[in-house]
């Protein structure tokens, strides 16, 4: 899923993305309704303690326009997201070997990795053809170095090409075939993917390198318990914060096309 220009050329700090963050924090709906009511009717917002926000009414026109593209991109990815069975097929189908994720208690759900086995065997496809390197499974942080200008993720990623050292694409991978609800992992699955996209803005805009944020999501069931994470999901893409955002089937037939675009605008 790719964001449209539209909203990637207002940039990640218009008002637009603040304003829809308050809009969000309002819980009910009625009481959403109310907000925007106001917004419409007075255009200002109410932020407490008697204070109010004066809003033009070009940003007011602009977060009921992405409202609406929100709800509609959040069902083309709610469509996309498999369940595991059909996750384990595909790397069946791909001869793709799948790990597991295990617990020490037996009676959780051994959830498998087929999206990290996707995402990885069909990187390692894609790179073998390209006589390039590849690091599928980080176990360092991600360094980037020029002109003196120096960037250290602040945690471990989930692949990087060719390496860990000044790699031009990186991925993290958020796949979730648990029995339950999901939980407050999902959550912080958002803002993990937000730290980077903050942290790879900064150093872009210094060092004039292009890197490539690829984030994954899969796992049906539990994301259908979490839809206002995988919105902000869509938020994030959207403000540019995620460059490629591959929800579900899409890494069926999506991502060895996109890396070999990323890898052939590289070599120009």
């Amino acid at each position: 899923m790719e964001a449209n220009n539209k909203w990637i050329e207002l940039g990640w700090r218009h008002p637009l993305w603040n304003i829809l963050r308050f809009y969000l924090s309002i819980r009910g709906k009625n009481q959403q309704a109310a907000w925007e009511g106001e917004l419409r009717d007075n255009k200002t917002i109410m932020i407490g303690d008697g204070q109010e926000l004066p809003v033009l009414q070009d940003h007011i026109d602009l977060l009921f326009e992405y409202l609406t593209v929100r709800e509609k991109l959040f069902n083309i990815a709610s469509s996309q997201l498999r369940n595991e069975d059909e996750a384990l097929q595909f790397c069946a189908d791909q001869n793709i070997i799948v790990g597991k994720t295990t617990t020490k208690n037996k009676d959780h759900h051994q959830a498998s990795k087929a999206m990290i086995a996707a995402v990885s065997g069909l990187a390692r496809k894609v790179c073998h053809e390209h006589n390039i390197t590849l690091e599928p499974d980080p176990q360092k942080r991600c360094i980037w170095c020029k002109d003196e200008e120096l960037q250290v993720t602040a945690r471990n990623l989930d692949g990087a090409v060719p390496g860990l050292v000044n790699p031009y694409a990186i991925w993290e991978i958020k796949e979730y075939w648990g029995k339950t609800k999901g939980g407050s992992k999902m959550s912080d699955a958002v803002y993990e993917c937000q730290l980077v996209g903050y942290e790879l803005l900064d150093y872009t805009a210094r060092s004039k390198q292009n890197i490539h944020h690829i984030v994954f999501l899969d796992g049906k069931k539990q994301w259908s318990y979490r839809k206002s994470d995988m919105k902000r999901f869509l938020d994030l893409l959207n403000q540019g914060l995620i460059d490629h955002l591959i929800i579900g089937n899409e890494v069926e037939n999506a991502w060895e096309p996109l890396l070999n675009s990323i890898i052939a605008e590289q070599n120009q």
